[in-house]
């Protein structure tokens, strides 16, 4: 037996711990891969479709928007339903998509395709948070989730470096190839996952009642507040991945392999993030870890706005701290965010990841706002949600709110 075996409450006999452990690494990057891997492709699109860049824009606006309708509504589903039936439809639809993507003849049967790509991306990104809910022991679930958000973080900045590797041998079509493969062996992999929710653990209700627990779970001020404190990231984060390129190339007029050398290394931090937070998870509380964060953050958003002018290197180093400390945060923000409820996993599990993808929409579209310039723009999303998020945890603390993990009495707490 491995040791990621005795992570398990739920036994998995024919993936056993390590299979689980891929399952749940190669879902967490489906929605990365959807949607950066592609965007390499993009400008050359619209030519060879002839059609215009704004419909070609379409098959991204268009995954967004039902990739947030897949997260909110497939994890309550599949309270209903059982982890395993999502799942598995959720891997299958994801796969007849890519490869219905990869054989578009028309610029709106790739649109469509790619609608149908986003509501399995939902699914499946859902399911696979709520799985680390149900399969994995109380103590071991940050060990589980830091590993996972290894690969979710590092997702955004090493999928367009794919993409454009692809390009160099294939056409745009080969993209969707690749990922119609790789869900092909996740779809494998599913099938031989075993069901994590009992069928006695299951909502009994109609589908209007299921989806409605949505709106309960979302009563919960702790939850909701923490949530939209921890979603802060995001909205940096998703800024920094959507204009990095332009302050690179043309703020600072470095070659496309200049560029993706040094934005190759936020990769690097990304993942070192979760490692950090193990490392250091015996010795400080998560409290004072996240506030050590947000007040980081808030002189990092200063610096990248003041002193990320200066040349490539320093604005390099600035960003590598943000997106470290983005990535630490994660693993014990959303098993906090999971241990809130003992039941209604798939509602907990769909608005964590709605509200975080939403909130990297956000800060995607503020980023391209005409700011003095991008460093401005990117350092002040930094410091300005750093302090909004400050703020609110400053809040919840002293309130008489409850947050398990956090302040279990109703009594007000310090930041440290």
């Amino acid at each position: 037996m491995s040791r990621i075996d005795g992570w398990l409450s739920t036994p998995q006999p024919r993936l056993h711990g390590a299979g689980l452990l891929t399952l749940l690494l190669t879902g967490s990057i489906v929605v990365p891969l959807s949607l950066d891997m592609y965007t390499p492709a993009v400008p050359h699109m619209a030519e060879y479709f002839s059609t215009t860049p704004g419909i070609v824009n379409l098959t991204l606006l268009g995954y967004y928007l039902f990739l947030s309708l897949g997260l909110l509504v497939f994890g309550p589903v599949s309270d209903k339903i059982g982890r395993k039936p999502m799942l598995v439809a959720g891997m299958a639809g994801y796969c007849l998509s890519s490869v219905l993507c990869a054989l578009s003849v028309s610029i709106w049967m790739l649109v469509v395709c790619r609608v149908g790509q986003a509501l399995a991306s939902g699914a499946i990104s859902a399911v696979c948070t709520a799985v680390v809910k149900d399969a994995v022991k109380a103590d071991q679930r940050e060990k589980m989730l830091s590993v996972i958000q290894v690969m979710f973080v590092v997702g955004p900045v090493g999928a367009p470096i794919i993409g454009a590797a692809i390009l160099q041998v294939a056409s745009w079509r080969g993209t969707f190839w690749v990922l119609a493969a790789i869900s092909a062996a996740m779809l494998t992999l599913s099938l031989l996952f075993s069901e994590t929710l009992p069928a006695s653990e299951r909502l009994s209700q109609g589908l209007p009642k299921t989806l409605g627990r949505l709106v309960v779970v979302a009563k919960s001020k702790p939850f909701v507040i923490f949530l939209l404190v921890t979603s802060s990231f995001e909205v940096a984060f998703m800024a920094y991945v959507s204009v990095g390129s332009y302050i690179y190339m043309d703020f600072f007029g470095l070659s496309a392999l200049g560029y993706s050398l040094l934005f190759a290394i936020a990769s690097l931090a990304c993942a070192a993030g979760p490692l950090i937070w193990l490392a250091l998870s015996s010795r400080v509380s998560a409290k004072r870890f996240l506030t050590v964060v947000l007040v980081l953050c808030l002189a990092l958003g200063v610096g990248v706005a003041t002193a990320g002018h200066q040349s490539p290197l320093v604005f390099c180093l600035l960003t590598l701290v943000f997106a470290g400390a983005d990535a630490a945060v994660r693993p014990t923000s959303v098993n906090i965010l999971l241990s809130q409820r003992d039941g209604d996993t798939g509602s907990v599990s769909s608005l964590i990841n709605f509200v975080r993808t939403f909130a990297g929409v956000v800060g995607m579209a503020l980023a391209m706002l005409p700011w003095s310039d991008y460093l401005v723009g990117l350092g002040a999303l930094i410091a300005l949600g750093a302090a909004a998020a400050l703020a609110g945890w400053i809040w919840l603390l002293r309130s008489r709110m409850v947050l398990r993990g956090i302040k279990n009495g109703e009594e007000a707490i310090g930041l440290l």
